[in-house]
């Protein structure tokens, strides 16, 4: 289950790394491996001189993401890390913190897969007659229902999906393929 923890912004890798230590110390090497705290990275393109490079960008500054079984031992080893600053959980809930669901697991699972590194790559789309958006490789294969706008100019796509109960947006870029052979 996935665990949202907010944070200073611009500490995002200092905290995590604060956490992984406290982690290592009071549980110890093996135990620590049941924890996968990470904050997610998108590749983007920008634009530098008419000519797009990649750059990678955090998608959620101020926020780092805990997988893990035992949220109560994280509470504890949380609570104990000078960089920690609280565990979200849904609203109406006092003194509460919740797992994400499965919908908004599911979506970081898409496009923060572990075997990624969790970053975001970029989606190769083809744009087909009608206006109409394929999507040739990339995260937006499984979420393309949740897209919520699409600027081709500026090689954009905003998808919306909520993250612990708060709806969230987040922009991802695409590459645009022209040469493409249809079977």
């Amino acid at each position: 289950m996935y665990y949202v923890v907010q944070v200073k912004t611009g500490k995002e890798e200092k905290t995590i790394q604060a956490i992984k230590k406290q982690l290592v110390d009071k549980l110890g090497e093996e135990l620590a491996e049941r924890y996968d705290v990470f904050s997610p990275y998108k590749m983007s393109l920008k634009k530098f001189k008419d000519k797009y490079k990649e750059v990678v960008e955090r998608c959620f500054p101020g926020y780092i993401f805990v997988e893990t079984d035992d949220p109560k031992e994280l509470f504890v080893q949380l609570y104990f890390t000078p960089e920690y600053t609280k565990l979200l959980g849904r609203v109406g809930y006092s003194m509460m913190f919740t797992p994400l669901n499965a919908d908004e697991a599911r979506m970081i699972d898409i496009l923060y897969s572990r075997n990624s590194d969790r970053i975001t790559k970029i989606s190769d789309i083809v744009i087909e007659p009608g206006e109409k958006i394929r999507v040739l490789t990339g995260p937006l294969e499984g979420v393309l229902g949740q897209v919520k706008s699409i600027n081709l100019h500026k090689r954009l796509v905003v998808i919306g999906f909520t993250l612990c109960g708060r709806p969230v947006e987040v922009t991802l870029s695409i590459n645009i393929v022209t040469n493409v052979i249809t079977k």
